[in-house]
């Protein structure tokens, strides 16, 4: 279950409906850019995903491995599969920031994903699915059986940071926010580091409110 476990972390780290108070920006190539985002996402078109992605994190892993991985989960391996529906969900922009130094432009788009992962080889007892929910729980995400292999998952406030710098070649890329992650400190500038995570902790508390 550890190895299942995290696989499916690896890809809600990589991959990609909740309302709150931070101001939409108006940038029209943004708002562009959000919506193939989640195109390209329903048209399973991995190569059009990764292309749109900040390229830095291919010094970390190589680009035909990350699809080889996108692939195998949507897929279906002998062990899992993974349904992500198609949606088009309701999502928020905030307004562009820029760096101390003017170096980078970055801004952030905040959205609740949806999932469903299927176990072929395996079943949980009640003390299973009572850990698989805890363990979900820590990063951040609800769980529920639909019956003894099939797990539903909602991954609220999801965040994609938004970047142009010299690594994009000045055009705008993506990068998906994983708080839990170690690898953001060497891949965005501490400026963005800062940020995110004030943003971060705002969805969160936002929706604690609501709740």
């Amino acid at each position: 279950m550890k190895k299942n476990f995290k696989i499916l972390l690896l890809l809600l780290a990589f991959s990609s409906v909740v309302a709150n108070s931070f101001a939409q920006t108006n940038n029209s190539e943004l708002k562009e850019l959000s919506d193939k985002m989640f195109q390209y996402t329903n048209d399973r078109d991995f190569d059009a995903l990764l292309d749109m992605t900040y390229p830095k994190i291919f010094e970390l892993v190589p680009k035909e491995t990350m699809k080889t991985v996108f692939v195998s989960m949507f897929q279906g391996t002998e062990e899992m599969s993974v349904d992500l529906p198609k949606q088009n969900p309701e999502y928020v922009l905030s307004d562009i920031y820029k760096t101390e130094n003017d170096s980078t432009d970055f801004a952030f788009l905040s959205y609740d994903m949806f999932m469903s992962m299927t176990f072929k080889k395996q079943e949980f007892d009640d003390e299973g699915k009572d850990m698989m929910i805890k363990m979900m729980k820590l990063q951040g995400m609800e769980a529920s059986f639909e019956n003894n292999s099939k797990v539903n998952v909602k991954a609220p406030n999801r965040l994609v940071i938004f970047i142009k710098n010299e690594d994009t070649k000045d055009e705008w890329k993506m990068l998906n926010y994983d708080p839990n992650s170690p690898i953001f400190a060497d891949l965005l500038p501490v400026d963005v580091l800062e940020k995110s995570m004030d943003y971060y902790q705002k969805l969160q508390l936002e929706s604690k409110k609501k709740n």
